[in-house]
């Protein structure tokens, strides 16, 4: 059974791995594959770890309303950065992407896990309610 924890924070990495091969070539088929990346873990931690939030934390209905706010926001710079960046905007939306991204992740790893975690749900947990969903 996978932990639900590590292959969402797996998952971070991955994004954030994208950023930078993005920060250092953007004119790579990147652009597509982070969108990508973000569309299926924005999912994943809307069907299976907010439920969880909302649940389980004190506060939780807050937590689970700012990430899907943040996840909002980074959809929109994604939507931006494919659809209508000049070559001369680019680099800016590409940073700002990335502090969006940074912040949410730091949000999510510092913050959301930790809380649920102080609550009792565990990784297997986690991870049962994300395989659920992929299944």
């Amino acid at each position: 059974m996978e932990d639900g924890y590590a292959a969402l924070e797996q998952d971070h990495r991955d994004i954030e791995e994208h950023v930078q091969e993005l920060l250092r070539d953007d004119e790579s088929p990147v652009v597509r594959e982070l969108g990508e990346l973000l569309v299926r873990h924005f999912q994943r931690e809307e069907a299976a770890l907010h439920p969880l939030v909302r649940r389980y934390v004190d506060g939780g209905d807050d937590l689970a309303d700012r990430a899907v706010a943040e996840h909002a926001t980074i959809a929109t710079m994604m939507a931006e950065l494919s659809d209508s960046a000049t070559p001369e905007r680019m680099g800016a939306l590409l940073a700002d992407l990335g502090g969006a991204i940074a912040a949410h992740v730091e949000f999510v790893e510092a913050e959301v896990f930790p809380a649920m975690q102080s609550c009792a749900v565990d990784g297997a947990q986690l991870g049962r309610t994300l395989e659920g969903i992929e299944h």
